[in-house]
């Protein structure tokens, strides 16, 4: 299997779902995690990449009081890859 990245999904009590990393002008530089949508890139190169923006995330949640973002302590990091040529 030929690993293509990571994913960094996002795990309660009875869901579990994928996040991306949102960008724009009113959102910290390297942007924060959401739950993913059709304008998201969801797959990192690297662990560390996928680690900075769990933390960048938490970080921006915190600062800010939001409530409509993941929690660092439910967020985990997966490979993906594909099996093929």
């Amino acid at each position: 299997m030929k690993r293509i990245g990571y994913l960094v999904m996002e795990s309660a009590e009875d869901f579990e779902q994928a996040l991306a990393l949102k960008t724009g002008c009113e959102l910290p530089s390297g942007g924060v995690l959401g739950w993913a949508d059709k304008d998201c890139r969801a797959i990192f190169k690297d662990r560390k990449e996928a680690l900075k923006a769990i933390d960048r995330t938490e970080h921006y949640r915190l600062a800010f009081g939001e409530t409509m973002m993941p929690e660092k302590k439910f967020c985990h990091i997966i490979p993906v890859g594909f099996a093929g040529e």
